[in-house]
């Protein structure tokens, strides 16, 4: 036996443990991250469903005006489109927990903006005098 045949039995159950240890805290670190992956991408979903049901509480509720105006009571309508979203995502509504009310102004309030061509920006920019056109 040669001084690198022993030189060799000492360093290898050395390595043989580090290599080891180097993979189980990279296995570790993978699933660890994989998790945070899921959430991450399952709130996207939650979030896209809420949205598409703002926007499509917002249509009925505007549909609803135009056939019967007399229904445009702006917190009868917000709850109108409160409603439908609970009822529609209530998922989405438990994980993500957002103020439904306020959301669903800003989305009727953008539905009626594009509807009468109203642009808001303007009007402000407007109203500070940073605007000339």
């Amino acid at each position: 036996m040669s001084i690198i045949d022993s030189i060799q039995n000492i360093l290898q159950p050395i390595i043989v443990d580090y290599a080891a240890w180097l993979i189980l805290g990279a296995l570790g670190w993978f699933f660890r991250r994989l998790p945070e992956r899921w959430r991450i991408e399952i709130e996207a979903k939650h979030r896209e469903a809420l949205h598409r049901a703002l926007h499509s509480g917002a249509e009925l509720l505007i549909d609803t005006i135009q056939k019967h105006p007399a229904v445009a009571v702006p917190d009868r309508a917000i709850g109108e489109i409160v409603d439908y979203v609970r009822m529609s995502v209530p998922g989405a509504i438990r994980r993500l927990g957002p103020s439904l009310e306020q959301m669903a102004r800003a989305k009727l309030r953008e539905r009626l903006d594009a509807i009468t061509g109203r642009d808001r920006l303007t009007e402000a920019l407007e109203r500070a005098g940073a605007w000339w056109g």
